[in-house]
C-alpha cells in the first residue's frame, strides 16, 4: 500500500496514478508492505539502482547509508515492544524533491505524522529532508522508553537478589541479557550510519537540516551507552546472584559439616557399646545406660561451646 502526500502551496494527498503530474511538487510516498508491482513501478518512475529495490522488498536489510547520482539510500531500525522486544526495518530514499519512507506493517509514528495535517506541511516547507528527520528522529527516541524499562527491571532483579535467592530471578536475569543483545546488535551500527548523516555533506540533505541530524546523532549515542550501562548492570546482577548462591550453597556445607563432626564422637561411643564383649565398663551398673547417653550430650556441648569461640557459627 502507498500513501501519496505532495506539497503545492497547500498539504494534500493524491494518488499514485497521478505521481508523474505531481512531480514538480514535494512528495512522501509511503509505502507498507511493499509488492512486486510497486517496487517495480518506484524502480522505473525514480531511477532507482536495482539493489536499492532488491533492499526494499528482502527483509532484515543491513543498516547502511548509500548515496546514489539521483537519491540518498538509507536503512534503520525502530523498536516496537508489544509482549517481546521487536525492531522494525526503516527505509528511506531522499532525492531532490521527494522521500520515500518503505516499511512492514504500520508505524505509529508515521501514521501520527500523515494524519497531522500542520505539521506535515510545516515540514514539506521546510524541505523533505526535514520530513526524512522527523521520522527518524522519533524512531530513535523510542529506544528510551524500552531502555528505561529495562533498567527497572535490573533494579527490581537486584532487590530480589538482595531478600532472597530464587530460581525464576535467574530466568528474569537471561531474558534481560536477551533483550539487550538484541538492541545491542542494532544499536551500536546504527550510531555509526546516523554519524554520517550528521558529519558528512549530502546533496540531498541541506546545510541548515545538518544540525538536527547531529541532535538524531546524540540520541543514537545515549541509547548505545546506556545499553553498555546496562549491559554492565546486569552482568553485576548475575554475579552478584551466583556469588549468593554460592554463599548459600557454603552455609548448607558449614552446617552440614558441623552436625557430622559433632555426630562422629557418638557413633564411636555408642559403637564401642555396641561391641560384643562380654565385660564393658559401666556394663552392670544400674544406670550405666544413661551416664552413656549424659557422656554424649556432655560431648556435644563442649563441641558446640568450641565452635561458637572460633566463630565456626
Amino acid at each position: 500500500m502507498i500513501d501519496l502526500f505532495y506539497f503545492d502551496k497547500t498539504l494534500k494527498k493524491g494518488n499514485i496514478t497521478d505521481l508523474k503530474k505531481l512531480r514538480e511538487n514535494k512528495i512522501w510516498l509511503d509505502i507498507t508492505d511493499i509488492s512486486s508491482e510497486e517496487s517495480k513501478f518506484l524502480l522505473e518512475e525514480f531511477n532507482l539502482h536495482p539493489l536499492t529495490v532488491e533492499d526494499l522488498i528482502g527483509p532484515n536489510t543491513r543498516i547502511k547509508v548509500e548515496e546514489f547520482s539521483e537519491y540518498l539510500f538509507s536503512v534503520f531500525y525502530g523498536i516496537k515492544k508489544e509482549k517481546s522486544i521487536e525492531l522494525q526495518e526503516l527505509d528511506f530514499i531522499l532525492g531532490k524533491n521527494f522521500i520515500i519512507s518503505n516499511h512492514r506493517g504500520e508505524i505509529v509514528t508515521f501514521t501520527h505524522l500523515k494524519n497531522n495535517s500542520e505539521k506535515l506541511s510545516l515540514l514539506f516547507g521546510r524541505g523533505v529532508d526535514f520530513i526524512f528527520h522527523h521520522l527518524l528522529d522519533n524512531e530513535i527516541d523510542h529506544f528510551f522508553p524500552v531502555l528505561e524499562d529495562i533498567d527497572d527491571k535490573i533494579e527490581l532483579i537486584e532487590e530480589e537478589v538482595a531478600k532472597k535467592i530464587r530460581p525464576e530471578l535467574l530466568r528474569g536475569i537471561f531474558k534481560i541479557k536477551q533483550k539487550i543483545v538484541i538492541i545491542k546488535k542494532f544499536a551500536l551500527p546504527q550510531r555509526e550510519k546516523i554519524s554520517f548523516l550528521a558529519k558528512n555533506e549530502y546533496k540531498f540533505i541541506s546545510k541548515k537540516a545538518i544540525p538536527y541530524f547531529r541532535d538524531i546523532y546524540d540520541h543514537a549515542i545515549r541509547v548505545s551507552d546506556s545499553i553498555d550501562n546496562y549491559r554492565e548492570e546486569i552482568s553485576g546482577t548475575f554475579d552478584a546472584y551466583m556469588s549468593a548462591v554460592s554463599n548459600n550453597t557454603n552455609e548448607v556445607m558449614k552446617t552440614l559439616s558441623i552436625i557430622a563432626t559433632i555426630a562422629l564422637p557418638l557413633g564411636v561411643i555408642s559403637g564401642i557399646y555396641g561391641t560384643n564383649f562380654d565385660i564393658l565398663p559401666g556394663q552392670h551398673i544400674p544406670y550405666g545406660f544413661w551416664m552413656m547417653l549424659g557422656g554424649m550430650f556432655l560431648v556435644i556441648g563442649t563441641m558446640v561451646l568450641l565452635f561458637r569461640r572460633r566463630g565456626w557459627f
